[in-house]
């Protein structure tokens, strides 16, 4: 499921966000350790995955 973009606030964590709440690695941040937002990050490689595999998944879907 697509949800707001967020990021880990440690400098030592990967720096890109994650906009997908299936997202393994969005998934494994701690709760106080997400930032909302995507503040300058380069877009997670498996949230990006997860999107444009599941047609069904809301970022895929076209607007008639």
């Amino acid at each position: 499921m697509r949800v707001r973009p967020y990021h880990s606030a440690r400098s030592t964590a990967a720096h890109v966000y994650h906009e997908d709440d299936d997202c393994p690695a969005g998934r494994n941040l701690a709760w106080f350790d997400k930032v909302e937002g995507s503040a300058d990050c380069e877009p997670c490689p498996q949230c990006v995955r997860t999107v444009t595999s599941c047609l069904d998944h809301p970022a895929t879907a076209t607007v008639s």
